[in-house]
């Protein structure tokens, strides 16, 4: 993924002032609510002079640009958040306007939409409750009409799952279906005898009523740790798993360079610069236990005595393999919020190698340096780490060092590996092997290095890649320059031997198209992108070049059976290819496991596929 570079501390902040009443929205800097996807387009092309196409995915800009409507009421069921509170006394509720802007974007140029309320659970049985009371009908909410039958009212709340914020295609943006008049089967509802014959339809007002972030920061539980695998808690991160688990001998190894939680690597499928040794979350995910939505609507009824079921399922084990049934375990990997919400995770663990060294070579041109990485692969040399930054990228890296040029890099396309085994000597074996194969495509200035410090040191452009990239666009003129919620951040993946050209060719693109931009990959394999940062007075004609970049990018790797993801999800950003990608038999097979196991939608609505 990219470099750490998100500052969670801000967003764990919950207003005690305001945990049991709404906020009216602070004047002038109130989020702007947006209902669907087509509602984002038309905040983008109003705001920008951009045609509807382009629209849909382009920049807006924070702060400066939200909506002035200062006195929004929540959009909740009235007795919503109060009924919880009795329910759970000390359930942490915040509508503190902060905390809603916060939970309403991740950390990309899509606008901010927000939730009405912010929940941080830290039971099961809390998360029940909320999921439970997202699905009710409205008691005297019955219309007549003169030419239909009588239509109830129901009122559907919609849930996103929330873990670090870290996200970037829109994935815990709050978009809302359109309300609706539809027929559902009688059976939906808890009401048992409902015109005495559950198979009767009855048509009803669907009306969507706001929505909820769940916070997952409580889910903190670190169960004991087993010989290769660990449960932990959905809100635990990376870095809190791996400092606990720092005198075992062993390490969660999969690292997306943000302090992602556990929860939210396995919803969005992450993976990152260790991918190419340890695979991603696919591979590192033991087990999952989810909440899931309510297949049935509260009924009005006052003879109604049951409610509707939340499920709590369990998939998966401990075990390195299994046979058994459905992979609910990797349906739930990638799911985005869509289907569920986890709250624990069982993770392979792997021994902390003994001896690492990294190096570093440049070649002359992108073509070799790509060609070099699928020629390792080819021949199995074992490498823990392997990225490739384009000259753009060592250039912001040497920018951003100033006066200091200690650790400038020669301005060339630019390789960085990195060796783990069980020894030294098998470790520079490997090294060896890779050094003969970058030394056949041309490489020079190959160094390597042991020593902690040092690796760190030479190994600092790729570390330090996402900001000095961003750092290209500073407004000299004393305006605000480009920032992470201004940056289009790219993410495709291609079979490695097609890795070479395509890379070339989308760098070639950010050059032809006079943006400013870096484009780097985790080329172990084949998976790239590129950081393309954008200012508050870049032109309408500029933001449409930078989009051009990306368009291209996808219509290429999909020409060669790539993903136009291939570790940061679809959210709303991506969905316009999955069709492209899968066709319409794997969109419709996607929808239909949204619409058995979310038969409501409230579950991220509008995120990867539209039911």
């Amino acid at each position: 993924m990219i470099s750490s570079h998100v500052l969670t501390s801000a967003r764990r902040v919950v207003s005690e002032t305001s945990r049991r009443s709404s906020r009216r929205w602070m004047p002038s800097t109130s989020p702007c609510y947006c209902s669907s996807q087509e509602a984002v387009a038309t905040q983008n092309q109003s705001r920008h002079g951009l045609t509807q196409e382009t629209a849909s995915r382009c920049f807006v800009s924070t702060s400066t640009k939200l909506s002035n409507d200062a006195t929004r009421p929540s959009r909740l069921p009235s007795n919503f958040l109060s009924s919880l509170q009795i329910l759970h006394p000390d359930l942490k509720i915040s509508t503190n306007y902060y905390d809603l802007d916060s939970h309403g974007h991740g950390e990309s140029y899509h606008p901010s939409s927000p939730p009405d309320a912010v929940v941080y659970p830290s039971t099961v049985d809390e998360i029940r409750d909320i999921l439970r009371m997202c699905c009710r009908e409205v008691a005297g909410g019955t219309h007549h009409n003169e030419d239909e039958d009588d239509v109830s009212t129901v009122e559907l709340v919609s849930i996103i799952p929330y873990g670090a914020g870290t996200s970037v295609e829109g994935h815990i943006n709050m978009m809302l279906p359109q309300d609706e008049v539809v027929e559902i089967p009688s059976s939906s509802f808890t009401d048992s005898t409902m015109d005495g014959n559950r198979s009767t339809m009855k048509r009803v007002r669907v009306m969507r009523k706001g929505g909820v972030s769940i916070d997952m920061v409580n889910f903190q539980s670190i169960g004991e740790v087993g010989p290769n695998f660990v449960k932990v808690g959905a809100g635990v991160t990376r870095n809190t798993l791996n400092d606990a688990l720092r005198h075992t001998g062993l390490q969660f190894m999969v690292d997306p360079g943000a302090d992602a939680t556990i929860g939210g690597m396995v919803a969005t499928g992450a993976s990152g610069t260790s991918a190419v040794k340890y695979g991603t979350m696919r591979e590192n995910t033991l087990a999952v236990t989810t909440v899931l939505p309510p297949t049935t609507i509260q009924s009005a009824s006052p003879d109604t005595t049951t409610t509707n079921d939340i499920v709590v399922a369990h998939s998966g084990t401990a075990a390195l393999k299994s046979s058994a049934g459905y992979d609910l375990t990797a349906l739930m990997t990638c799911s985005e919020g869509t289907l569920g919400v986890i709250t624990d995770v069982t993770v392979k663990l792997h021994p902390i190698p003994s001896y690492i060294v990294a190096a570093k070579c440049a070649f002359d041109d992108l073509h070799s340096a790509a060609d070099s990485v699928a020629m390792i692969r080819m021949m199995g040399i074992p490498v823990s780490r392997i990225e490739l930054l384009d000259e753009m990228s060592i250039r912001a890296f040497n920018k951003s060092l100033g006066s200091d040029s200690e650790l400038a890099c020669t301005v060339k396309p630019t390789l960085f590996l990195e060796f783990a085994g069980h020894s030294e000597k098998a470790t520079m074996e490997d090294l060896r092997a890779a050094r003969d194969v970058c030394l056949e495509f041309e490489a020079t200035d190959f160094v390597s290095e042991s020593d902690e410090n040092t690796r760190q040191k030479l190994w600092s452009a790729r570390h330090k890649l996402y900001y000095s990239s961003i750092a290209l666009r500073v407004d000299n003129d004393g305006g605000e320059g480009a920032t992470p919620r201004n940056t289009l951040l790219t993410d495709a993946c291609v079979p490695l031997s097609h890795f070479a050209d395509i890379l070339t060719a989308t760098a070639r693109d950010v050059e032809e198209l006079d943006v400013v931009g870096t484009c780097f990959g985790h080329a172990g394999d084949g998976n790239f992108h590129c950081i393309l940062p954008m200012a508050e007075n870049d032109t309408v004609d500029y933001k449409q070049r930078v989009f051009k970049v990306n368009e291209r990018l996808i219509e290429r790797v999909l020409s060669v059976n790539g993903t136009c993801t291939g570790e940061h999800g679809v959210g709303y950003g991506k969905k316009v290819y999955l069709k492209k990608q899968y066709g319409d038999g794997g969109v419709k097979m996607m929808e239909r496991v949204k619409r058995g196991i979310d038969p409501f939608n409230i579950m991220n609505p509008q995120k990867i596929v539209d039911v």
